[in-house]
């Protein structure tokens, strides 16, 4: 498949690219065998979705079908999201800061309102706060 082993390891589509290739399997049969649209498999293998908008749920059913490690198709920040408690992470990094959520929102150059919703876990936090919160870690 590929010359260089390395190159599944560069990104996300590259591993699916590699393992949809090595099992033979087309992009509407792969669609079809883990409940998403032909679109959506098409764009992940291709580069046309940057990864930090991959739906973590696919990736792990893409993982499940290969039958390869849960996280094998993500990323750093989708196993955070995945396997962390991000809302008493965020209030925990706030605390030690010794910061109101808005002087916190500000340090991380976020709205107060959004910052509030990814504190309370309505909104799941977008990779590039997350970026900025690693920092701080």
């Amino acid at each position: 498949m590929f010359a260089d082993q390395n190159v599944m390891k560069q990104s996300i589509s590259a591993r699916i690219r590699y393992y949809a290739r090595k099992e033979k399997v087309s992009q509407p049969e792969l669609a079809k065998a883990i409940g998403c649209s032909r679109d959506t498999v098409f764009s992940y293998m291709n580069n046309k979705t940057s990864e930090s908008h991959m739906d973590i749920n696919v990736l792990k059913k893409l993982a499940e079908y290969f039958e390869v490690d849960e996280y094998y198709f993500c990323n750093a920040y989708h196993i955070f999201v995945d396997s962390q408690n991000v809302p008493e992470i965020l209030k925990e990094l706030r605390r030690k800061e010794g910061a109101t959520q808005k002087a916190f929102a500000d340090m991380l150059e976020i709205s107060l309102a959004s910052y509030k919703n990814y504190e309370q876990g309505r909104i799941r936090l977008p990779e590039r706060y997350w970026k900025k919160i690693c920092s701080l870690l």
